[in-house]
């Protein structure tokens, strides 16, 4: 029996855990063959057998998507891999609670270079490798809820994730032509330990399974009308205060 993504190949970032090691899963699950990328040695390699052990088709690259050229190994590493890349999903995020007094340069810097800064860096190298393949491909970027809301403790996240926005529409613009799509979901307050768990409601956080669902549906052909979209996910998260 096929599946929804079977044939595609997947590069996700930040995927030793939590939410990437979800979209992993989920991709993996509906057929694709994934890079899993993340800085950490010892939790990428147990992820990646996790999944390997379960018979899917998952590799590891550890990389760190900050450093200058990151994008170009790790797009390189995907095509010696696999032959060819159909999806990037930019999952890799930091997020830094601390007022407006108290942020330094490496605080915003290091935001801003994770959350900002690699997903252009990544969509520009893998958008050419697909333009240059001829035949699409999908990008999805996780936002957040500070990608439409300001919150005065994660002033540097928000910046991150409002221009991320940004990206995501201006490369779905200029990636069209070329059939390759361009997406973002912007979950809210998630729910650490969902990694299985599908099925949260509008008064429940977000399950990371959920959003793992979402992501395999807009790098699938079921979307391919779709780019260009940034897509709430807020759950239980208020999207304004309430008084």
């Amino acid at each position: 029996m096929s599946k929804l993504l079977d044939g595609k190949t997947a590069i996700v970032t930040g995927a030793s855990q939590g939410l990437g090691l979800a979209i992993s899963t989920a991709l993996c699950t509906d057929g694709a063959s994934v890079l899993m990328v993340a800085r950490d040695e010892q939790k990428l390699a147990e992820a990646a057998a996790g999944l390997q052990d379960s018979g899917l088709q998952a590799t590891a690259m550890v990389a760190d998507v900050t450093v200058e050229g990151a994008a170009d190994d790790i797009v390189n590493g995907a095509l010696g891999e696999f032959g060819r890349l159909d999806i990037l999903v930019n999952n890799a995020g930091v997020f830094v609670w601390k007022g407006l007094f108290d942020l330094d340069y490496e605080d915003w810097d290091r935001t801003i270079s994770t959350n900002l800064s690699a997903p252009f860096h990544l969509t520009r190298i893998a958008g050419k490798t697909m333009a240059g393949q001829g035949s699409g491909g999908s990008i999805v970027n996780i936002a957040s809820i500070h990608a439409q809301v300001g919150d005065p403790n994660v002033i540097p996240h928000c910046a991150s994730k409002f221009g991320l926005v940004g990206l995501t529409k201006a490369t779905a613009d200029a990636l069209r032509e070329h059939e390759i799509r361009v997406n973002a979901i912007a979950p809210g307050a998630i729910d650490s330990n969902s990694l299985d768990r599908r099925g949260a409601g509008p008064s429940q956080k977000v399950t990371q399974a959920d959003i793992a669902s979402l992501a395999v549906y807009l790098v699938s052909d079921l979307a391919k009308a779709v780019t260009g979209s940034v897509i709430e996910m807020y759950g239980s998260t208020h999207s304004v205060i309430k008084i």
